[in-house]
């Protein structure tokens, strides 16, 4: 074949593909074309729906919107040509005793409801000093109550000046607690850290007893208070009411001890209280479990249970209030007995010198099953050591406690955490 030939038959296969290719161009955008034309075409959701209803003219829609903003008007029957009618007949006249409107349950709010001192004028509760000694004589000489009298058969422990003023308009009863007056202390090597619990007790009432604290004054027997805390009391419980005053000595290391009390009928100090002349009186404290400690004094320790090592850990801290006939040394004894009182384990703590208030520090662990821990005792004695090597020995004082009435270690057990250090007076060995 000759070269022209080949060039000729080499065109005419170029023609033939450009033929081709514009051919398949054309195809593809016609297809194209015909699928956007079919998309645009198509109903989306919206319009699909309204085509459904319209095809359907039993299925009716309900409007839920009133719309105000158009001037066609609807052809739908209303809601309530679809509601069969009542068959029964309504009675004519009063329908109150046959329809109950539930009412809403709301928590129990009301004017005294998380009161704050800073609500009231101070200003309405001042009066001269004339009146006020007026006050006292008439209150305190005249009038008196089983801790407010001077003639109390029981040895006070300090005294507490009170102001209580009622307003009638607002059934309100303002104590106030100005000044408290040498304070009693368990422990007698130090200052007091007084505080106080005031409650109101007012008969005949389903709500409970409402309870105000002061804040702790560190280190003073006789703290300038000035705290006031507000009661709701109408003017018909007034002289009723029992006024409640609980002195307790902050311990940061152990539980706060009540160290007084003062109980106060307020119908005994004054029959009307006014609200622009308050009552200020002293009242005197007596002493909380008076003649519980009689020179054998107190420990202090607390008690914890370990239910998978089925182990009872005895935390000793300290021992005061003691009084010693002679010198020497001091040690705790700690014995645990079972139901018949038979000693089932026996330890000791170090020697220490005897001294009103001796600190220990010390941990003791006894190995005890937990299903017998209901019936074991716990008995602590303060001992006193002689001789070589301490062979004779002479007990002071003890205490024994058991084990299921104590409320810490159970409450400590059940939720798994450490019980707190508490004061267990001795007594007579």
């Amino acid at each position: 074949m000759k070269i022209p030939d080949v060039l000729e038959n080499l065109e005419v296969t170029e023609q033939n593909f450009l033929i081709v290719l514009c051919a398949t161009v054309v195809i593809v955008v016609l297809f194209v074309s015909f699928l956007l034309v079919k998309g645009k075409n198509k109903l989306n959701w919206y319009d699909q729906n309204v085509l459904d209803m319209g095809e359907h003219p039993t299925h009716r829609r309900c409007t839920t919107i009133y719309r105000t903003n158009t001037d066609d008007t609807t052809n739908e029957p209303k809601l309530g040509d679809f509601i069969p009618p009542s068959t029964t007949n309504i009675p004519k006249g009063d329908l109150s005793n046959l329809f109950m409107i539930p009412k809403v349950k709301r928590g129990q709010r009301g004017m005294f409801s998380n009161l704050h001192q800073n609500q009231f004028d101070r200003g309405l509760y001042q009066f001269p000093v004339s009146d006020l000694l007026q006050i006292i004589q008439k209150t305190v000489f005249q009038t008196g109550d089983e801790s407010a009298c001077s003639s109390v058969t029981m040895s006070a422990v300090g005294s507490i000046q009170l102001s209580v003023s009622h307003d009638v308009n607002l059934n309100l009863l303002t104590v106030s607690i100005v000044k408290a007056v040498d304070l009693p202390t368990k422990r007698e090597d130090d200052l007091p850290n007084p505080f106080m619990k005031v409650s109101l007790e007012i008969p005949d009432s389903k709500k409970p007893n409402v309870d105000h604290q002061t804040k702790v004054y560190n280190g003073t027997a006789s703290p300038t208070i000035n705290e006031d805390f507000y009661f709701s009391v109408t003017s018909q419980q007034v002289s009723t009411c029992r006024l409640e005053v609980m002195v307790y000595d902050y311990d940061q290391f152990s539980v706060d001890e009540c160290v007084g009390y003062c109980w106060l009928t307020l119908g005994r100090i004054n029959e009307h209280f006014e609200h622009d002349l308050p009552t200020l009186f002293w009242a005197e404290v007596l002493p909380y479990e008076d003649g519980e400690n009689k020179g054998y004094g107190q420990v202090l320790f607390a008690l914890s249970y370990l239910s998978h090592a089925q182990r009872l850990t005895m935390n000793i801290f300290k021992v005061r209030n003691v009084r010693f006939r002679n010198g020497g040394n001091v040690a705790l004894r700690v014995t645990l007995l079972d139901g018949e009182e038979k000693p089932l384990k026996k330890k000791k703590t170090s020697q220490k010198k005897a001294a009103r208030s001796v600190q220990f520090n010390e941990c003791l662990t006894f190995s005890i099953p937990k299903h017998t821990l209901c019936e074991v005792y716990l008995t602590v004695e303060l001992i006193t050591e002689t001789g070589t090597f301490g062979i004779a020995s002479r007990t002071l004082s003890r205490m024994q406690l058991p084990l299921h009435k104590c409320k810490d270690l159970w409450r400590a057990i059940i939720r798994e955490e450490k019980s707190q250090a508490r004061w267990y007076p001795f007594e007579q060995p």
